[in-house]
């Protein structure tokens, strides 16, 4: 299995809104695939889990900083 077979089997679970959101920020801002599967993984997340991925990314930015 590629990560394309996965990113498309992702997609396909998704609700048409957090589809085409995915879909237009790759759009916009182009992505690659990895990208693209993250992003699609994380328009698949419920709200606790988008909130613990939110903590996560500010912990490495204060990594970063210090």
């Amino acid at each position: 299995m590629t990560l394309n077979d996965l990113l498309t089997d992702v997609l396909e679970q998704l609700p048409n809104d957090r589809r085409k959101a995915v879909q237009d920020m790759t759009a916009k801002f182009g992505a690659s695939d990895t990208f693209r599967f993250s992003l699609a993984l994380l328009a698949a997340m419920d709200s606790r889990e988008r909130r613990l991925v939110r903590m996560l990314l500010n912990e490495i930015e204060r990594l970063e900083i210090d």
